[in-house]
């Protein structure tokens, strides 16, 4: 099983172009969502791209963090008259988009408990014979 893992790992990544273009944390985050789809067997080579921009979306998060950690949540600065003026930090919108992204994804590719289920989907309830019957008279 690890193994049947490992080449489908190294195939979606030769598969989309989408994985050249991410950094080293990014394909990390890649190679470990493919690993977690395949393992369920729900990773598609349509899937590709979007696990790429979800692993980018992990990164986005952050490196967003460490502006807010380093800078603080307002930045201070001077407007045209040379007066003092307080914005938020780019990096909090940056962060609440990437946040975004990435719950968005996680319920998609069944990351979490929803979208397990919906991955799953559904048994219908199950009918007696009598239902079934009746149904096939129609």
């Amino acid at each position: 099983m690890r193994d049947e893992i490992e080449v489908l790992t190294r195939i979606a990544q030769c598969r989309t172009s989408s994985y050249l273009y991410l950094g080293d944390d990014a394909r990390k985050e890649y190679i470990r969502a493919c690993r977690f789809l395949i393992s369920k067997g729900t990773l598609r080579s349509c899937d590709l791209p979007l696990v790429a921009l979800y692993a980018q979306a992990q990164v986005d998060v952050r490196i967003a963090q460490k502006s807010i950690d380093d800078l603080g949540m307002v930045i201070k600065g001077v407007d045209r008259y040379g007066n003092d003026k307080y914005d938020s930090n780019p990096a909090v919108k940056i962060r609440r988009d990437a946040e975004r992204q990435i719950a968005n994804f996680a319920l998609m590719f069944g990351f979490t408990p929803l979208g397990k289920k919906r991955l799953k989907g559904e048994e219908p309830p199950k009918k007696s014979a009598s239902q079934e019957w009746e149904e096939a008279d129609d």
